[in-house]
């Protein structure tokens, strides 16, 4: 019985390094700033994400994809307004995010959000 405690703790820690391993994935000493359109907006666990279309300076489109470091259970603690309706397609979008360590990737740490003017509330701070 003792081993498969030791085993199944082993197991959760490795999973839970695994999926909290942001310092690997991402540069969070780099922060870069995105506007466009929203594309998509998932309000699912573990973390939401949405997508959102940018234009370079050439007028190149660009496709983004953010992850959010916060669950959905954790923003409607934040602000009771959140759900899967609060970010429409379409809706203008400004992110300040952390880019990847893969260079050419074009997904980032969500930060700090602005939609449609009004600044989103993502964390207790």
């Amino acid at each position: 019985m003792k081993t498969k405690l030791v085993s199944l703790a082993c197991l959760c820690s490795a999973a839970l390094l695994a999926h909290h391993g942001i310092s690997v994935s991402y540069q969070l000493d780099k922060s870069i700033v995105l506007t466009g359109i929203v594309t998509e907006f998932s309000f699912s666990n573990p973390h939401p994400q949405m997508s959102l279309d940018t234009k370079e300076p050439d007028g190149k489109l660009e496709h983004w994809t953010t992850e959010w470091i916060t669950s959905p259970g954790r923003l409607k603690r934040v602000s009771g307004d959140w759900n899967r309706n609060r970010i429409k397609p379409g809706d203008s979008a400004v992110v300040v995010c952390n880019p990847r360590k893969i260079a050419g990737t074009k997904d980032c740490l969500l930060r700090e959000l602005t939609i449609n003017g009004q600044k989103m509330k993502l964390t207790e701070e």
